[in-house]
């Protein structure tokens, strides 16, 4: 069985190895709870602004000294260029579809580059039912939570006036470790608690750790793609 820590760092490192971020100015669209991409863009030496429409996120990461910046990402204060690039580290799956033309068009605007990480919609057995789970429980309080394809997100960036220049998916073949299968669960439920998510999604989600444990899951593979005004 493959080392999960050790495949989740060589997944990070070909993420991080498609682009130099050193020096550039990055907007990081969508923070999320552990700012995640933000911390590693710190890390690689770039000029950070954060943008979350979650104050709690965005004060999470006062520490860090750098720009932050509370707004939805559907709507931007910005009107010229002020980065060197626009990212959005999984981000995008938690918002309309209707809406990600509009968001990435108004990228487009503020940036020269655009880079989109995402979960694959395809994926085991075990993935494909957490995936449901969470589109489902999601879908009844009105958030979104679905996963596209490599070709729709490719489209989307040519149409918004990108040329796509890194294109790929990145496998994951680790099975996730059974203890952290639980505490993700755990934590999943504790959150959806206070987001008022109903007890019957609470339940499945129970019964999916069940089921993964036995069965072993695996991520699904993660699409990065690239793209610059040319």
């Amino acid at each position: 069985m493959l080392d999960y820590e050790k495949e989740q760092k060589k997944i990070e490192n070909e993420v991080w190895s498609s682009i130099n971020v050193k020096n550039l100015r990055v907007i990081d669209f969508g923070i999320g709870e552990d700012a995640v991409s933000t911390k590693k863009l710190i890390e690689l030496g770039a000029k950070v602004i954060a943008i979350d429409n979650d104050m709690d996120k965005l004060k999470k990461c006062r520490y860090m000294n750098i720009q932050l910046i509370k707004c939805d990402i559907s709507h931007l204060p910005f009107n010229k260029k002020i980065s060197d690039l626009a990212l959005f580290y999984f981000a995008l799956h938690e918002i309309d579809p209707k809406l990600h033309e509009k968001i990435i068009s108004s990228a487009r605007t503020i940036s020269s580059k655009i880079m989109i990480v995402e979960p694959s919609p395809e994926g085991c057995r075990a993935y494909k039912l957490y995936e449901k789970i969470w589109h489902d429980a999601m879908q009844s309080i009105n958030r979104s939570e679905i996963y596209r394809s490599l070709s729709y997100w490719e489209a989307l960036i040519r149409r918004c006036g990108f040329k796509v220049t890194v294109s790929k998916k990145i496998s994951q073949n680790a099975e996730i470790p059974p203890a952290l299968l639980e505490t993700m669960v755990h934590d999943t439920i504790k959150n959806w608690k206070k987001l008022s998510v109903g007890n019957e999604y609470i339940d499945k989600m129970k019964d999916f750790l069940k089921y993964a444990q036995k069965n072993g899951m695996k991520w699904s593979d993660l699409i990065l793609v690239i793209g610059e005004i040319v």
